[in-house]
């Protein structure tokens, strides 16, 4: 089975046209040709990971994790911390690395560094109490003790994309590894680069050798990692997630998909104005739209409609759009070229369809030409049968909808398979919550868009087509480890009482215990005890 290596810019599985299926023209079977989107020009040339190369990988994985998983997890810990310190006096590097291998804005790259760095010192911090043993308390067996422990399921394989090279090569693996266990990642081969460096300087905290690795790659690699791994964290399409998963279930191990998104933004009719057009600008146009938790679609009061479109709009032609080398910019390159074509082939669609290109709708010639850049957009006078409000577009975009009603917006919101992300903008934040409830998504933010997935104690993840399992907290901790139950008897008594040999006058006492335990109220109870 081949799988293909994760791009979370994968739109509806009916869009992929991903070059993960195979390798570039530009790149051969047993190489890959790093590029930089917003000048076009080479950067690099990595070798594909043989089968020789993988399989000693593994074994190297698997050596070292047999001696680290024997490490008290604060002594785990302390070595993420040293490695927090390491990628700190690295960060400018690191930084240069992600802007130039992905076209984005410094700025863009900075929050995936500072997300990486939270999730080190969360983990270094927290991961020893979640990991401790855990004394139950029983409510019936109460000459009994049943302690949990957690052992770590051994190696686990990250695949990572291209849209945030830096968090989401690092942030799967930090949990695994305080958990106990190795880690390889499989990056996409448009961002190869940074997930290698990353995890060079990780590695220079002082990991036993082979602990952490990267396994530059197609979905070749990635499939064959998946036959070798005791879990897997995938990032990626719905297209490609299926079929993780069905590898994985084979295979018998658990797998945490995050897929897709088509996030809605619900502004209500008393929201605060300004600062829902300022949040929906800056949650579409985020990594230029190259975001699973973007604002892809709005749904807008009509008491508000004109006031927000007017703002919107204005914002967004006050943004700055080019090479990130060559000044201050807002929005940067699309990282990944067949993506644009998706965003292309979806505003078509809509202007076919009835709607109206306020600002932006085509690619824009900057950085000699070379660069693929496309101008961020706002629809308006969109409707629903429009791809552009189904299909996850994945780029620079922002179609407009205007709703006579909240349960309209809501009903609007969840016409999708989708279920990631959601925004709602309000001032009546009892009625926010109350409204947030109805929304099918595994995250909302009240007058805030994409910050729930900055918040580690919180649970991150979608329903529907948006994913399976949750990450983030002590839920994702729990991906990485096997639960044990250890019962103790604490009295120790020659024999239990339903032990051989059965006997009429046990069954008689038992039957007597199970009628009077199991009834509700006391008279009842009592009763139970001459039946």
């Amino acid at each position: 089975m081949t799988v293909n290596p994760q791009t979370a810019g994968e739109s509806h599985e009916d869009e992929t046209t991903s070059r993960q299926d195979a390798p570039s023209e530009m790149s051969s079977d047993d190489l890959i040709v790093c590029r930089n989107p917003a000048t076009g020009e080479v950067i690099e040339e990595v070798p594909v990971t043989s089968d020789e190369e993988r399989r000693e990988a593994v074994r190297r994985a698997r050596d070292a994790q047999s001696h680290w998983r024997r490490l008290p997890a604060d002594e785990r810990a302390d070595y993420l911390l040293e490695a927090r310190d390491i990628l700190l006096d690295h960060r400018q590097e690191l930084r240069s690395i992600v802007v130039e291998e992905t076209g984005k804005p410094p700025m863009d790259a900075m929050a995936e560094l500072a997300m990486v760095c939270d999730t080190l010192g969360y983990y270094a911090s927290e991961g020893p109490e979640m990991l401790a043993d855990e004394t139950l308390d029983l409510h019936l067996l109460k000459n009994k003790r049943i302690t949990v422990q957690r052992s770590p399921v051994g190696l686990v394989l990250n695949i990572s994309p291209w849209n945030f090279p830096l968090d989401l090569a690092m942030t799967p693996v930090i949990p695994a590894l305080v958990a106990g266990n190795a880690a390889i990642v499989k990056p996409s081969e448009h961002t190869t680069l940074t997930a290698m460096r990353v995890i060079e300087l990780l590695n220079r905290a002082g990991l036993p050798e082979g602990l952490a690795q990267v396994l530059p790659g197609y979905g070749e690699t990635g499939s064959k990692l998946i036959d070798e791994a005791d879990a897997v964290s995938f990032t990626g399409s719905v297209r490609t997630g299926r079929t993780v998963a069905k590898q994985a279930a084979e295979n018998l191990v658990p797998c945490t998909l995050e897929l897709g998104g088509k996030d809605p933004c619900i502004v209500l009719s008393d929201a605060h104005v300004a600062r829902a057009a300022n949040g929906a600008v800056w949650g579409a146009f985020f990594n230029a739209g190259q975001c699973c938790m973007s604002t892809e679609r709005a749904y807008v009061h009509e008491d508000v409609y004109e006031d927000f479109v007017d703002r919107v709009v204005a914002l967004t032609r006050e943004l700055r759009q080019g090479n990130p080398a060559e000044g201050e910019v807002d929005v940067g390159a699309m990282t990944f070229p067949e993506q644009t074509d998706i965003v292309e082939r979806h505003i078509e669609d809509a202007v076919e369809k009835g709607a109206r290109v306020l600002t932006g709708g085509e690619r824009r010639d900057l950085a000699g030409g070379e660069g693929d850049f496309f101008a961020p957009t706002v629809l308006v006078d969109v409707t629903h049968d429009m791809d552009i409000m189904q299909k996850e577009t994945f780029g620079p975009t922002l179609p407009i909808m205007k709703v006579p009603s909240a349960a309209e917006a809501i009903r609007l919101a969840n016409d999708t398979p989708f279920g990631l992300n959601a925004s709602l903008w309000s001032q009546d934040r009892d009625r926010a919550r109350r409204l947030a409830r109805q929304l099918d998504s595994g995250n909302v933010c009240i007058n805030d868009v994409i910050a729930s997935y900055s918040a580690m104690e919180a649970p991150y993840g979608g329903v529907g087509d948006s994913g399976v399992g949750r990450r983030k907290g002590a839920w994702e901790v729990e991906d990485y480890v096997q639960p044990k139950t250890v019962m103790e008897d604490l009295i120790g008594l020659e024999r239990e009482p339903f032990w051989y040999p059965y006997s009429d006058k046990t069954l008689e006492t038992i039957d007597k215990a199970v009628n009077t335990l199991f009834r509700r109220g006391i008279t009842n109870k009592i009763k139970g005890l001459f039946e």
